[in-house]
């Protein structure tokens, strides 16, 4: 299945959907935007629920698209040292600056199973102002990590590089908050899900209100 798919929704809406951010995320959410915008959605939502593949800078890469100028995301190394990761900074693939789509609307679905890349995006998306998170808290699994091997045979993941908002809040082990918080129905080993989407009707309902 492809990582970007998108499709129109009533009401001048468009839907992406973020199954992974790989290497080509950037572009390829850049593209399924400027195309549903061409067609005619004033605003889009961006689903990145249960979405935990895909390197952390593709995330930061993707939220640029988005976010003209500001702080992305602050990264913390070892030894307590912070660097500050400005949308300025990020470039395309290929090392090629692009125009970014700063202007449309834009609501970012989450989940328990958001995680990594996709909290980076939905981060720097909410912290400036360019979208408002939806859905349930993430998973807060936002770090640079190795593993380690042991003498006795075991492993341990050690974090070389950690992810706060731009904010200053931590990500990793903590998670988002979304701004609207709404709850995925529970669904009992083998049965059927009724088909009902709460947190993306809650989307729509929050972007007919803003309309």
């Amino acid at each position: 299945a492809p990582a970007v798919i998108s499709r129109a929704l009533p009401g001048g809406v468009g839907y992406i959907r973020m199954a992974a951010f790989d290497a080509a995320a950037a572009d390829s959410i850049r593209k399924q935007v400027t195309a549903l915008r061409g067609a005619g959605a004033q605003a889009v939502v961006i689903d990145v629920r249960n979405n935990a593949e895909g390197d952390l800078a593709n995330g930061l890469a993707a939220a640029r698209v988005f976010v003209e100028s500001g702080t992305l995301a602050i990264r913390e190394m070892k030894g307590g040292k912070r660097e500050p990761v400005e949308a300025a900074a990020m470039t395309a693939p290929g090392g090629k600056d692009t125009k970014t789509l700063a202007a449309t609307a834009v609501v970012v679905l989450v989940d328990n199973g958001t995680a990594g890349a996709a909290e980076l995006f939905a981060s720097a998306l909410a912290e400036n102002h360019k979208g408002e998170l939806i859905g349930e808290h993430t998973q807060g699994r936002a770090a640079a990590q190795k593993l380690v091997r042991l003498p006795d045979g075991s492993g341990l993941w050690l974090s070389s590089t950690r992810y706060l908002t731009a904010a200053a809040k931590p990500i990793h082990e903590q998670g988002l908050a979304p701004q609207v918080e709404v709850e995925e129905p529970v669904v009992e080993f083998g049965e059927t899900p009724s088909g009902d989407d709460p947190i993306l009707a809650k989307a729509l309902e929050r972007l007919k209100k803003a309309a």
